[in-house]
């Protein structure tokens, strides 16, 4: 599939989540009471669309948005406060090493962090304008920040100093992973997919066998990995990345955010309230029933049962049945 650069930028905004004022509305739906589904809409304090989601358990998790939004949970979503960001840019993706250290990424290259769990945060400077698309720490001096127009990001001293990699400016990298300290990953467009063996100090093109935009990367353990992307494309690893087989997924639409819990049980989420579930590692993916139309951005689970999902106009979605319709719901349709 050949993009135009118009094509493309909007396909980057899908991807980041945000749709911008004017775009076309999504088809209504019955009423969520009219539905059966696995799935509950979480009340949020704000009207914006939302995108990056991050949990460090089954309680404490973070979601970013656009005009500078980060929401807060601290008992797994039933409550969700805003935490001042002090910008009223788009952030997209944020990451926590423990309950008070944490990173987002944003927008005209912007890095906030924050030392006490999102109470406060402040910027970084990390040196670049361009749009930054995803942000990943091995430890607490070490970072990889990702980004449009080739911009790919490091510190090795908590964010303090920010230096910029040389590499392909045509190059929209789109996210970062560490599975350890040496080997890394980051997804780019065209199917450009860059690995690095020694942290960081080169990275090399890996071959993945399509030119479709390759968007979030997820490994399970070290050898166990899935890439999602556009055209509804599903990659599998389990050689630790050495080579990438194409899954089924049914889909030709964008597929924006993966996340595993072990290697069989997983679910992905895109365009049109698309949530997919396997249960067998990836050999076969369903639909699941979400009550809901909207661009969904991002999916995170903590085990086989309890997951959060975000997307447009301020969706966060939750489930503690994996997504699947509660037996009792099932059976007695309303």
């Amino acid at each position: 599939m050949n993009l135009t650069k118009t094509q493309a930028k909007a396909l980057l905004w899908v991807f980041l989540g945000f749709l911008i004022a004017g775009c076309p509305r999504p088809p209504e739906m019955p009423d969520r009471s009219e539905i059966s589904t696995g799935w509950e809409l979480q009340a949020v304090p704000v009207d914006t669309s939302l995108g990056g989601i991050f949990f460090l358990n089954d309680k404490k998790g973070w979601v970013t948005g656009n005009k500078g939004v980060i929401l807060h949970t601290e008992n797994g979503g039933k409550d969700w406060v805003v935490q001042e960001t002090g910008t009223k840019v788009l952030i997209v993706s944020t990451f926590f090493l423990n309950e008070q250290l944490g990173w987002a990424v944003g927008d005209r290259g912007l890095i906030a962090h924050t030392s006490d769990g999102g109470k406060t945060w402040g910027p970084q400077s990390s040196g670049v304008k361009k749009d930054l698309t995803s942000v990943y720490f091995i430890n607490e001096k070490q970072g990889w920040v990702t980004g449009v127009k080739g911009n790919l990001l490091s510190t090795d001293d908590g964010g303090l100093h920010w230096q910029k990699a040389e590499g392909d400016s045509r190059l929209t990298m789109n996210s970062v992973l560490f599975t350890d300290p040496d080997h890394g990953w980051i997804t780019g467009h065209k199917g450009n997919l860059l690995v690095t063996n020694n942290g960081g100090k080169n990275w090399s093109l890996r071959e993945t066998g399509t030119n479709r935009d390759l968007l979030r990367i997820f490994f399970v353990n070290d050898q166990t990995g899935w890439i999602v992307g556009n055209g509804g494309i599903i990659l599998k690893t389990m050689d630790a990345g050495v080579s990438w087989t194409p899954q089924k997924s049914s889909l030709t639409s964008l597929l924006t955010d993966v996340s595993f819990v072990d290697e069989l049980h997983g679910w992905v989420v895109g365009a049109g309230g698309t949530v997919l579930q396997t249960k067998d590692g990836g050999e076969t993916w369903e639909q699941q029933t979400t009550g809901t139309l909207q661009f969904l951005t991002g999916v995170h689970f903590t085990n086989q049962n309890m997951g959060w999902v975000t997307g447009t106009k301020q969706t966060i979605l939750y489930t503690e049945t994996g997504g699947e319709v509660p037996l009792e719901t099932a059976n007695n349709p309303s």
